[in-house]
């Protein structure tokens, strides 16, 4: 890992060599910069290039300076409500409940999990999909019966459909938001069973069963990119 410093602050960078033209250069969540560049190219060139594109570096990294972790040990948002976490460590097994503002988990480790805590949203967010189901069934003028639902972290989408196996995956990041949003793109996966792709008749359907979709969506987005995913 090399290192460089923009306006007095310390940044690190990884090279990575391959058969291309062009340098090009990304951010990732972890501040570390990411240069990919042909494969004779000199460090004091790759130097040259991060100072060229240091406001677009530094700008990106204070966004990620300001957002906040996916994961604490204070509290959970669930649909938009804030919950407490109370939690207790080295128990018989992991388990967790609600009551009224507070969440109280038990660990089986002898350490806070957040692989349990991404549990608890996947299971949260799945039962919700099922309540949320039956409000929305009427809606559609094609079947959405006999679909297998999958609820996990994803860095790139809300969600997705695979129609020929009417298998739909919805992101977790969505247990966190009120839960109109989750209704939303759960709508727009339904669809994708019917239309495949971003056509006219998928906004046709978008639109006339959630009027405000684009809206929704714009909200959506804003809300996630306060979390480093």
């Amino acid at each position: 890992m090399n290192k460089i410093i923009l306006d007095n602050k310390l940044l690190y960078y990884q090279v990575f060599y391959k058969k291309i033209k062009h340098i090009y250069l990304r951010v990732k969540p972890n501040k570390v910069i990411y240069i990919t560049c042909p494969i004779k190219t000199s460090i004091n060139s790759i130097e040259i290039f991060i100072l060229q594109n240091k406001t677009k570096v530094l700008k990106y990294i204070s966004l990620l300076e300001e957002k906040k972790p996916l994961y604490s040990k204070d509290e959970m948002y669930i649909f938009g409500i804030k919950f407490k976490i109370k939690y207790l460590l080295s128990q018989k097994k992991n388990a967790y409940h609600l009551e009224r503002n507070i969440i109280y988990i038990s660990f089986r480790k002898n350490e806070f999990n957040n692989e349990y805590i991404e549990k608890i949203y996947s299971d949260i967010l799945y039962n919700k999909i099922e309540d949320l189901l039956p409000q929305i069934k009427p809606l559609f003028d094609f079947s959405i019966d006999n679909v297998i639902y999958k609820t996990q972290l994803m860095r790139s989408c809300f969600g997705s459909c695979i129609p020929t196996k009417r298998i739909i995956k919805l992101n977790t990041i969505l247990t966190r938001f009120e839960d109109k949003y989750l209704k939303t793109i759960l709508i727009h996966e339904l669809i994708h069973l019917k239309v495949h792709n971003h056509q006219d008749e998928f906004y046709n359907y978008i639109d006339k069963m959630v009027p405000k979709y684009k809206t929704i969506k714009k909200q959506l987005q804003d809300l996630t990119r306060k979390y480093v995913i």
